[in-house]
């Protein structure tokens, strides 16, 4: 796959491409997109910067001579604890497989583990619709999509008022690919629980797959401002923004997802990307480096090192990085391009493609 599909969800234009595109044809290998204390960028783009103010306390005014008797204080209004509840279904986003773009962090068995889940009550304590969401959740992790649609349907016929169903629902008509039904089930979720910002990250997913990048942006922000610890919001405004031809805005908010969880690959990979993307390959490397430093048997950090090292002249270094790439994934052939085009500019043999 080449730098034409620059991770479906961060796909550049031409122009953009072009300036990626390395001398004697090596390109970076597409790839859709958690910093070490070490990092030199981390607080490169925060304008507010992070230095303590060093300006003297303010001493207190004495009281006036006469002041006024002091009014009893009000006892606070107590604020009832929002519940958390189980999220279903708790992948970030499926592959695109057109892109072949990967959304999302693996846990033990693919899926992301998220805080809230929780452990699953007793059947005996379940509503119908919700024993009838737990089915649907079978359904769906066994790839019996439409299966789990129609079980979902039923589940907000059961009990309308069930936010967890409207957002299960939208998770799978996006799987299926009916991006607008899950526009609108998520909408639903929302007018039920206005603050979970779930719904807000599985609409603008959505909205992202419709086109409508603007709109999917509004949802990314507000998620992102409800969910300070998740870095997926900040992860896909990236991915939106460089879709609106605005890289400079999506190195920011890929740091700013990093900024949230520091061992999060998929924002190092696009991060690295997007400054190949703006000609600063050195510190597309660093990225490169965080991902590996992260998941070493990761091939496609590997392979972008590999680019980044090249744009830099350093062809022996891209060569070791690609071959490293191909002892993970031996038919990447984007890197087994790459690595005959290094192996030339390093002025070494090229090895005849096997058949």
């Amino acid at each position: 796959m080449n730098v034409m599909h620059f991770i479906r969800a961060g796909r550049l234009p031409l122009a953009i491409v072009l300036a990626v595109a390395l001398v004697a044809g090596i390109v970076p290998r597409a790839l859709a997109a958690r910093l070490q204390s070490d990092d030199p960028f981390a607080d490169e783009l925060n304008p507010f910067g992070t230095g303590k103010s060093t300006a003297p306390a303010a001493v207190p005014a004495p009281p006036p001579p006469n002041p006024e008797p002091e009014r009893p204080a009000t006892r606070p209004r107590p604020v009832k604890p929002r519940p958390t509840l189980p999220i279903p279904f708790p992948e970030t986003a499926e592959p695109n497989e057109r892109a072949g773009r990967i959304d999302r962090p693996p846990g033990r068995d693919g899926r992301p583990l998220l805080p809230d889940r929780q452990a699953d009550p007793p059947a005996a304590e379940l509503s119908a619709a919700e024993q009838k969401l737990a089915a649907a959740e079978k359904l769906e992790r066994q790839g019996k999509l439409e299966e789990a649609r129609d079980a979902l349907r039923d589940v907000v016929k059961l009990d309308p008022d069930l936010p967890m169903g409207y957002l299960a629902l939208g998770v799978v008509l996006r799987r299926l690919g009916d991006f607008r039904g899950s526009v609108e089930a998520c909408s639903k979720g929302i007018e039920l629980d206005p603050l979970e910002p779930e719904f807000f990250v599985r609409r603008g997913i959505a909205w992202f797959h419709l086109g409508l990048y603007g709109i999917a942006l509004e949802d990314f922000e507000e998620a992102a401002g409800m969910a300070y610890d998740d870095p997926r919001p900040e992860l896909w405004r990236g991915l939106t923004l460089i879709e609106l031809d605005r890289p400079l805005e999506a190195i920011n908010a890929y740091a700013s997802s990093i900024r949230r969880d520091r061992s999060y690959m998929l924002a190092y990979l696009n991060r690295g990307l997007a400054y190949l993307a703006t000609n600063e390959p050195r510190k597309a490397e660093f990225d490169f480096n965080q991902a590996i430093r992260q998941q070493p048997k990761d091939a496609r950090a590997w392979a972008n090192r590999g680019v980044a090292q090249a744009r830099q002249g350093r062809y022996r270094e891209a060569i070791e990085s690609y071959e490293t790439a191909l002892a993970i994934s031996p038919n990447d052939r984007p890197a087994r391009e790459n690595l005959a085009a290094a192996r030339r500019l390093a002025g070494q043999p090229v090895q005849p493609r096997s058949r």
